[in-house]
């Protein structure tokens, strides 16, 4: 499947506390430290106001990472822009990376306190409504690529993959974990 376009969310802890607002002086230090090095990252933009909103979004030209609370839930959302090289499985692999090591990075950020976010619920959004309509059609052709990756991430086959079925969504895929490795332990699975 040559889907591009994906991103990925991981849920904050409900131990977790973060005034959303906190996020624009860390976010504008990394853009001017470049802590993500593959990408561009370019401006922040606060939508904290917005009820179930991006919250705070920061703007890269590969891809844009933002605390999100879109479907209700608080977390860190990265979705790709840019076109990806290689199989389904390793643009899994890049995006995945990518946005576990920002979880690493809000992690280990002090100015926000103490932030923790969970591995064994997360999801994955096909951000191309054209490609990748929200159907069981799409859902079924995209199973076993993304199966084969998160055998790797998840270093077993304790998931299970579900498909979030609102009419005229992008296709988001729910997958719920046995797994509660921290970020950090994901991170070397997929080196």
């Amino acid at each position: 499947m040559e889907l591009q376009r994906l991103g990925v969310k991981f849920f904050l802890h409900q131990s977790s506390q973060l005034e959303l607002d906190d996020l624009v002086p860390v976010f504008h230090s990394w853009i001017q430290k470049k802590v993500v090095g593959d990408h561009i990252l370019v401006d922040v933009h606060n939508y904290s106001h917005v009820p179930r909103g991006p919250g705070i979004l920061l703007v890269a030209h590969e891809g844009n990472f933002s605390m999100d609370s879109g479907d209700g839930r608080l977390g860190l959302f990265y979705y790709r822009k840019q076109p990806l090289e290689g199989s389904l499985e390793s643009r899994l692999g890049h995006i995945f990376e990518t946005t576990l090591q920002a979880a690493r990075l809000l992690e280990e950020e002090s100015r926000l306190g103490q932030l923790h976010f969970k591995t064994d619920e997360f999801l994955l959004v096909a951000n191309d409504r054209l490609k990748a309509p929200n159907t069981q059609e799409v859902f079924e052709q995209l199973k076993p690529g993304l199966s084969v990756f998160l055998r790797r991430l998840l270093d077993g086959d304790d998931f299970t993959l579900s498909r979030q079925e609102e009419p005229g969504e992008r296709l988001t895929v729910q997958v719920s974990t046995g797994c509660s490795d921290d970020a950090e332990k994901l991170l070397a699975r997929l080196s």
